[in-house]
């Protein structure tokens, strides 16, 4: 018999115990135009600045283990890898990615170098429940580091050439090393099903992103 994860903890909160709102309680339209907003978000990237987005963290880990969003998620998570070299041509690079969808408005509070949040579709009552944030990664020395938990503990061709995942029906890039993404950021246990509450959060603060950080974080 299947366990439901759901149903002794109904109370919908984050891994750090703030109120969220959790994918499971939306309709499918919603989830389906959520994910479709993700994939535009993705070619938008690749055609204005040549980055091409990939899943990463929570997002990863429900197109490699089910297909699919987590039930209990609330963001979508991308990524990309910066072409620059250095500290500052990595955020020279990433401020311009930022500026261009303030432009239009999408970007919400709370951003920093290492990461930022676009606002998502529409839900229902005209909220802007979900958001897709984007993450900020370089390789330097043939090692790949993703903020803020990946301190290049992965070869760069762990992460490309990408392979290709469906998250809810759609294509999206993918570490090619997926599960070995996985087991660095989540844990080798990442196959079995947690509620949030149940989330070991990989924490601790790195130098190599020191300059990803938010200012006087």
């Amino acid at each position: 018999m299947t366990t439901d994860l759901h149903a002794s903890s109904p109370e919908r909160v984050d891994h750090y115990g703030r109120p969220s709102r959790w994918f499971m309680d939306y309709p499918s339209d919603y989830l389906d135009a959520s994910v479709h907003e993700a994939k535009a978000i993705e070619l938008a990237s690749r055609i204005e600045f040549g980055l091409d987005l990939f899943l990463v963290w929570g997002s990863l880990l429900g197109a490699v283990r089910g297909g699919d969003l987590i039930p209990h998620d609330f963001d979508i998570d991308m990524a990309y890898v910066s072409r620059a070299r250095s500290a500052q041509g990595v955020l020279r690079e990433r401020a311009v990615v930022l500026a261009h969808f303030q432009r239009f408005g999408r970007v919400l509070d709370g951003h920093s170098p290492g990461r930022f949040m676009l606002r998502g579709i529409g839900g229902p009552g005209d909220r802007f429940d979900h958001g897709i944030e984007i993450y900020t990664c370089f390789v330097t020395q043939g090692l790949f580091y993703a903020y803020p938990t990946l301190p290049g503990t992965l070869p760069s061709r762990a992460i490309r050439p990408f392979r290709q995942v469906a998250l809810h029906g759609v294509s999206f890039n993918a570490p090619k090393r997926s599960e070995a993404f996985l087991d660095q950021a989540i844990g080798p246990d990442w196959r079995v099903p947690r509620l949030p509450k149940d989330h070991k959060e990989r924490t601790g603060r790195f130098p190599c992103f020191d300059f990803l950080y938010p200012p006087g974080g």
